[in-house]
């Protein structure tokens, strides 16, 4: 999980729940949308379910990268 000041380390690998968890907080919390470090997923499909949840990111607020087995990602929300 992440730390109180919701920082996720570059080398964890979340799972969809944890993901999901960490976004709908960290936006319940906050009203100003900024890019946000997510961590890493095991696949691409993760990181979109992730993505799409409550609030989604629209068009051009997701970036993944593939780092081995890892996608890596970031949302603007």
């Amino acid at each position: 999980m992440a730390n109180k000041n919701d920082d996720i380390a570059a080398d964890r690998v979340l799972s969809v729940e944890e993901g999901t968890e960490i976004k709908q907080r960290i936006a319940a919390q906050r009203s100003l949308k900024r890019w946000r470090w997510m961590g890493n997923y095991g696949d691409p499909t993760q990181a979109a379910a992730v993505a799409n949840v409550d609030p989604p990111c629209m068009g051009g607020e997701v970036m993944f990268d593939f780092n081995g087995n890892l996608v890596p990602a970031w949302m603007f929300y």
